[in-house]
């Protein structure tokens, strides 16, 4: 999973190990909207916690984002789950996700720096993504700790797009034995002879 406050980095992280690794993006805004029955790039903008943003929607936002994560673990796929996370409650429902379809969870927490998140946020044309600085401020006010993630820094100043080296301890949290364990069995076993 790939979470954190808007503008961190998390949807650009999620995409590039996904077309690296060749795994499959749900991401949680555009599952809200089609949700909705709103096109992807309109914005909807409301006050937190209202709208399709009320905690209520969040909850059936989340709900068929590790629906469809357990539908493509169920069939083989690899599966990056692209939302906030900021709910210790979200996070364990991804995990027993996971645990149901016998995948491992890898949890990367995105961070940047305000000043880099507010200027990503307003330089957004057409994307998914409807936050804005206020919004993100309550959502760091309402976040819960998030000790077992794995914090991936994408910068503190800069265009935006993400620098090699958040990829790479992207990669290396996913993969930390490199890319010769990449197919390794998921449940060897030994029958008796």
């Amino acid at each position: 999973m790939a979470g954190g406050l808007p503008g961190t980095g998390k949807s650009t992280l999620a995409d590039a190990v996904a077309g690296r690794l060749g795994f499959t993006v749900l991401n949680s805004d555009r599952i809200r909207k089609e949700l909705a029955g709103v096109p992807a790039e309109t914005r909807v903008h409301v006050p937190y916690e209202s709208g399709i943003y009320s905690s209520e929607w969040t909850e059936r936002v989340y709900a068929e984002l590790l629906a469809r994560a357990a539908a493509l673990l169920e069939h083989g796929q690899s599966v990056i789950a692209d939302a906030s996370f900021i709910s210790a409650r979200q996070r364990a429902a991804a995990e027993a996700t996971a645990d149901a379809a016998s995948a491992d969870l890898v949890q990367l927490r995105c961070t940047a720096s305000r000043e880099l998140a507010t200027e990503r946020m307003a330089a957004r044309a057409g994307a998914v993504s409807d936050a804005r600085p206020a919004i993100t401020q309550q959502m760091e006010n309402a976040a819960e700790p998030w000790p077992d993630a794995t914090e991936i820094d994408s910068g503190s100043v800069g265009s935006g797009e993400m620098p090699s080296s958040p990829l790479q301890q992207a990669l290396n949290a996913v993969r930390p034995h490199g890319p010769e364990h990449v197919w390794r069995p998921a449940h060897p076993y030994m029958l008796p002879g």
